[in-house]
C-alpha cells in the first residue's frame, strides 16, 4: 500500500482519478494554505510522512513549496510530484507559458476557490493589501479540472469583487495531473 500526502488543494483532483490510478494507495490531505508559513508546512508534513513510513512508498502531492522540500523528503522512501507548483502540477508549463505571453495571470482551481480567503488570512492580507499584492496581475484563470465551472459561478464573482481580477475558464482534463502522480510512483520502484 502507498500513501499519497498532498495539499487539500489536490482533493477534488485525486478523489475524480482515484480510480483510474492501478496501485492501491490511501491518501492524506494536508491543509490547503500551508506554504504560506514554511515551518507550519515543514511541521505538518513531517508528522505525516512519519505517520506513513511504513507505507510501501510514499508520494508527496506538492510542487516546491517549502526551499527545504527534498531535505524534508529525505529520510523517508518518499518522492516529489514533477512541479513547481500546484498550477504546473494541473496544467503544463507549456500552457502556463503560454498563457504568459498574454500578460501575468493569477490562477485559481476549485481548491483554491475555496480556500483563498483562509490562505489571504494566514499571510494577514485584508482586501486593500490583496488588491495591492495581485495588481500586477491581468487577470485570474480559472482551471476547470472538474469540468463544472458553472457551479463555481458565484466563488469566482466574489473573488473578482475582492480582487477586482477579471477571469476566464480554462477548462482542463486530468491527463497531465495522473501523469505526475503515475511517474512519482515510477521514481518509489526504482
Amino acid at each position: 500500500m502507498y500513501a499519497i500526502i498532498a495539499c487539500g488543494i489536490f482533493e477534488h483532483e485525486i478523489e475524480k482519478i482515484a480510480d483510474d490510478l492501478d496501485f492501491p494507495f490511501e491518501v492524506h490531505y494536508l491543509e490547503p494554505g500551508l506554504h504560506v508559513d514554511f515551518d507550519d508546512l515543514a511541521a505538518a508534513l513531517e508528522a505525516k510522512l512519519e505517520e506513513c513510513k511504513d507505507c510501501d512508498g510514499i508520494i508527496v502531492g506538492y510542487g516546491q513549496c517549502h526551499p527545504q522540500m527534498d531535505k524534508i523528503l529525505s529520510p523517508y522512501k518518499a518522492v516529489l510530484l514533477e512541479c513547481q507548483n500546484c498550477i504546473d502540477a494541473l496544467i503544463t508549463r507549456k500552457k502556463v507559458e503560454d498563457v504568459a505571453t498574454r500578460g501575468l495571470y493569477f490562477y485559481l482551481s476549485p481548491g483554491w476557490i475555496e480556500s483563498w480567503r483562509d490562505m489571504f488570512a494566514r499571510l494577514d492580507w485584508d482586501q486593500e493589501e490583496v488588491r495591492l499584492q495581485l495588481g500586477p496581475f491581468k487577470g485570474t484563470i480559472f482551471i476547470d479540472t472538474l469540468n463544472n465551472s458553472e457551479e463555481y459561478e458565484h466563488d469566482l464573482i466574489m473573488f473578482l469583487d475582492y480582487t477586482l481580477l477579471v477571469y476566464e475558464i480554462m477548462p482542463v482534463d486530468l491527463d497531465h495531473f495522473r501523469s505526475l502522480i503515475e511517474e512519482a510512483k515510477e521514481r518509489l520502484e526504482v
